[in-house]
């Protein structure tokens, strides 16, 4: 399954046969209403509505000859494979539980790492993925315990953060080509979900022999922002050429640190707006075939477009990167870009109904063939964007359930994570 040969995306639009998921489970049990905006979600969803409306998801992936694997086996297997996986992981969670904890409380930082070292590879996944409350209950009846409840702050709920995020698992890691990049995610409710996926890449007994090459693409100078990117402002055209957005979630001098890799022929900045309703390129933009795209309309004529220049007319690296604009029309900059004059932009009729369909994330479609692509039921069946998709058979739509999905703030294309496409 994991040949040097089978792994790896030539593009967003190629032929899905094998995807990353992750099936939702407690860590969505973990929500309440004091919670929500901390830990990213619109509102609490029904866990069994979640689960009937993923697996109407995944099924539809099987039928169309789409292999999945699930995030919990890969991380049991690599932690039962591998210890020194098991130490990363250990590591991992301790850092970024423990982020504003200073030297004065090193006593509670080994009461952690001593608690999760006596743990299974089986309990580390429940750990890091359900989250563990900063409970007797949970925590248990050792010393270890014991000084994690004595130290802790009571006013934080979890001493390990739940991730109910997971289920979107675009956005912690990107597969293109042969690279694997591992993201550094913008809000801290998300920060252990690329630790999962490093330690599953770097240590999987497959997975890490498939041929596949972690990226160290971070840089860093001394004027430079935090650096951050989520893998659904990313769209690989192909040919080596990136769409990335530059929002609330991926930032500029993130996506100058991704120029400068060399590993793209062209990288094309889509600027967004830096808010929740747009967090991501994929809610207003998103790929529907080879010669397609999905685009909200309301920002088809606002949205910034460049592309980023890291070496000088003499091939000498450039101290500051370039950005070089292309307007604010996207239709007529990506048509011209990606050369392609008869470039096609879905949306819905008019600009009311694109306004309710985005916000219903059904501009947020993913590819499983060329102009073959799922979405959210619903939405208006005359003059929603579904309905100009499959006008003269031109595109096929499957249709999933909202219920117990749409409360994340997240649609189908967020909910893969492609490890093989194919033209």
């Amino acid at each position: 399954m994991f040949s040097k040969f089978d792994v790896g995306n030539e593009s967003e639009s190629g032929k899905l046969m094998l995807t990353i998921m992750h099936r939702p489970g407690d860590e969505l049990l973990r929500l309440n209403e004091h919670n929500l905006d901390q830990l990213l979600f619109d509102a609490i969803p029904d866990i069994n509505s979640t689960k009937k409306s993923h697996d109407i998801f995944t099924k539809y992936l099987s039928d169309h000859g789409t292999k999945i694997l699930y995030v919990k086996p890969l991380l049991r297997e690599t932690l039962m494979h591998s210890t020194t996986a098991c130490h990363m992981l250990i590591e991992g969670i301790i850092k970024n539980s423990l982020y504003n904890i200073n030297h004065d409380h090193e006593d509670l930082i080994m009461a952690l790492n001593q608690w999760l070292l006596t743990r299974t590879p089986e309990q580390l996944v429940e750990d890091v993925i359900t989250g563990v409350a900063c409970t007797k209950a949970e925590l248990g009846n050792s010393d270890y315990a014991a000084t994690i409840l004595a130290m802790y702050d009571r006013n934080n709920e979890f001493i390990i953060p739940p991730l109910p995020n997971l289920l979107f698992t675009r956005d912690a890691f990107s597969v293109i080509e042969k690279n694997v990049f591992i993201w550094r995610m913008a809000k801290l409710a998300r920060q252990n979900e690329p630790l999962i996926f490093r330690v599953i890449f770097q240590y999987h007994p497959r997975l890490s022999t498939s041929g596949l090459k972690i990226v160290e693409w971070e840089t860093r100078n001394n004027d430079q922002e935090y650096l951050t990117v989520e893998g659904g402002d990313l769209a690989y055209y192909g040919q080596g050429i990136l769409l990335i957005g530059c929002g609330e979630r991926t930032n500029r001098s993130s996506i100058e640190a991704l120029a400068r890799t060399g590993l793209f022929r062209q990288v094309i900045a889509i600027v967004i707006p830096p808010q929740r309703d747009y967090m991501h390129l994929d809610t207003v933009l998103s790929t529907v075939g080879k010669h397609a795209f999905t685009l909200h309309g309301l920002l088809a004529n606002q949205m910034g477009v460049f592309t980023i220049e890291t070496h000088d007319g003499n091939n000498n690296m450039l101290i500051k990167a370039r950005w070089v604009s292309h307007g604010h029309d996207v239709r007529q900059a990506l048509r011209k870009l990606l050369n392609d004059s008869e470039l096609i932009f879905y949306d819905a009729a008019d600009e009311a109904t694109s306004i309710v369909e985005q916000r219903e994330c059904r501009h947020n479609v993913l590819v499983l063939d060329d102009c073959h692509v799922l979405t959210y039921k619903g939405g208006d069946g005359k003059k929603g964007i579904v309905a100009q998709m499959i006008q003269n058979n031109v595109c096929r739509v499957g249709l999933i359930p909202t219920d117990g999905l749409l409360e994340g703030c997240g649609g189908m294309h967020c909910m893969t994570n492609a490890l093989r496409r194919r033209h």
